[in-house]
């Protein structure tokens, strides 16, 4: 039973050695593209039309790879998940509010990868959180008298209140590839969707009002191995 148990320890030892002799960190940056859609619960809102609008994803990006095919990775990214809502009443048609929203967000990812030595392909999925950091809201409202319908724009920052949720978490996934025009370094390409299983809405006391953000990001980067 010792020698049993003196191998299961040789055998963890070695398979850690090897793990570690192949293993390498790289750390990298990218920026790009987001488009952002809200999904929310459509009570009370007959009148309104939510859809999606861009914004821009900025990261920093750490990778530590075990072996050619398995990494994990975690990127730092300042995040805009934009979204739009009009008012679909016909006299009411020039009437619309942008929601401009920037989050933190951290996901961590595992990493497989396949490939020749240069180029390679990436297929990733994990979680994230985030915190939504500021709020600004841009549009045009309205107001009656008895004859004429008037319009106004509007452009200021929203402040946060009690009904807020300003931390998320949800699933991320997507795909990738990477070219190492260096042995120690190169270009990559990601596309990833942020889905949110927490609402950003903590809701009302007699009503459920779950509202979420999914985003699709879509950047360029480049990394350094080392």
């Amino acid at each position: 039973m010792k020698n049993n148990y003196l191998k299961l320890i040789a055998l963890v030892v070695l398979c850690w050695t090897t793990v570690e002799a192949n293993a390498q960190w790289s750390i990298g940056a990218k920026f790009g593209w987001t488009r952002t859609t809200a999904n929310l619960s459509f009570t009370g809102r007959i009148d309104e039309t939510f859809s999606p609008f861009d914004g821009f994803d900025a990261s920093f990006l750490v990778r530590y790879e075990f072996n050619d095919w398995l990494a994990i990775r975690a990127d730092l990214s300042f995040m805009k998940r934009d979204y739009q809502m009009d008012r679909n009443l016909h006299y009411l048609d020039p009437v619309f509010t942008r929601y401009y929203n920037n989050y933190l967000m951290l996901p961590v990812m595992t990493d497989f990868s396949f490939g020749g030595e240069k180029l390679r392909g990436h297929l990733l999925c994990g979680g994230f959180a985030g915190y939504w950091v500021e709020a600004n809201v841009y549009g045009k409202t309205y107001w009656m008298t008895d004859y004429y319908i008037y319009f106004n724009e509007f452009n200021e920052k929203r402040e946060f209140n009690a009904e807020d949720q300003r931390f998320t978490a949800g699933l991320v996934g997507g795909i990738g590839l990477s070219y190492n025009v260096v042995p120690n370094g190169g270009f990559n390409l990601d596309a990833l969707y942020y889905y949110d299983l927490v609402s950003y809405h903590k809701g009302y006391a007699h009503l459920s009002d779950p509202r979420y953000l999914n985003t699709l990001s879509v950047t360029f980067g480049v990394y350094y191995k080392f």
